[in-house]
């Protein structure tokens, strides 16, 4: 059975919140265009970017997490890079020891964080994982 964008993104939505990257957000875990607008917390989107319809179905899916800024010595809120270092690891952990039988997922390069430019005191860590579904 060939599945839809809609398929793979539950699929790694529910792979994503019943793994150790999951239980290590400390916000939710929420799958596209389902997070509050007005959230401030650190959560983790699971968002469906590409995907072919072949014979043996692959594409990408991002990880979207959002991690709030911390105060510095001066007041000034900045990146917590602490965080967001330990989340990157996670998210290449999950990667690395997904045991999943139906999907073989890599990185497509490092995770990578950015301010966000809403002026909302958070960075946005974003993860390019590619996938191909090894069963039919």
């Amino acid at each position: 059975m060939t599945k839809t964008e809609i398929d793979f993104e539950r699929d790694f939505y529910t792979l994503v919140k019943n793994s150790k990257l999951g239980s290590a957000i400390r916000g939710s875990v929420y799958r596209s265009d389902m997070r509050p607008d007005n959230a401030n917390s650190e959560d983790l989107v699971v968002k469906f970017l590409a995907g072919t319809d072949e014979q043996v179905q692959s594409g990408t899916m991002l990880i979207h997490i959002y991690v709030p800024d911390i105060a510095n010595n001066s007041g000034r809120k900045v990146e917590d890079k602490a965080r967001v270092g330990v989340l990157e690891s996670a998210i290449i952990e999950f990667v690395k020891n997904c045991e999943d039988t139906e999907y073989l997922i890599k990185c497509d390069g490092l995770p990578k964080s950015t301010e966000l430019t809403e002026n909302i005191e958070q960075h946005l860590i974003v993860a390019r994982l590619k996938f191909q579904r090894l069963t039919q």
